[in-house]
């Protein structure tokens, strides 16, 4: 591992491998691709965070920068990256900490990662921490998450123009209704109007 533990080490794009909790829910090929020219263009700007995987020696795991990893990957560039040696609650904590901190991560991906912690046995308090929220914030996610299915949310996607209230408002409304079939359009907006209309329509009915 010599010369990897610094930003300026350059590491193999093909010996990563996911850690923690999934954050994004998909969709971003588009964004992807933008970021792909940005370094084709300028070069990786930001070091990605990697631990040591504890079940490879001669493997990493990535604890956030998965975006830019895929990217250099597709480039074959190598990736440079800070290696740290982190425990799992330290790594959720950092991934949950670096998600805060993206502006584009959408209010049902930040929902979906602190639902992914609480499965995983994590306690309120670690999930705030990581996501740098309270706890009634967390609890109004976890009502959403704990209502709406996985693959539901999955159904629908990341629905950035969605925020909480929609999402609430669905929740309330969902009741035993399957809605899978009605998550159809051509961005997650759209497939998210089309759940809460027919959820509309059915308490019309």
């Amino acid at each position: 591992r010599g010369g990897c533990g610094g930003a300026g080490g350059g590491v193999g794009a093909g010996v990563f491998d996911r850690a923690g909790r999934r954050d994004g829910l998909g969709g971003a090929d588009a964004d992807l691709h933008m970021l792909i020219q940005s370094i084709r263009d300028y070069g990786q700007q930001v070091p990605v965070l990697l631990r040591p995987n504890p079940n490879d020696a001669e493997r990493y795991q990535v604890v956030y920068g998965r975006r830019r990893v895929a990217a250099l990957k597709s480039l074959g560039l190598p990736v440079k990256a800070l290696v740290r040696v982190l425990d799992d609650r330290a790594l959720v904590i950092a991934q949950g900490q670096e998600n805060a901190a993206r502006k584009n991560l959408s209010f049902i991906e930040k929902a979906n990662f602190a639902r992914q912690m609480r499965d995983a046995g994590y306690d309120r308090k670690v999930i705030c921490d990581a996501l740098h929220m309270d706890k009634t914030l967390i609890s109004r996610m976890l009502s959403v998450t704990d209502r709406i299915s996985v693959e539901l949310i999955e159904a629908i996607g990341a629905a950035p123009a969605v925020g909480r209230d929609r999402w609430l408002k669905l929740a309330d409304k969902i009741n035993s209704l399957d809605l899978l079939s009605a998550a159809q359009g051509a961005s997650s907006e759209a497939r998210f109007d089309a759940c809460l209309l027919t959820t509309i329509d059915a308490a019309d009915e």
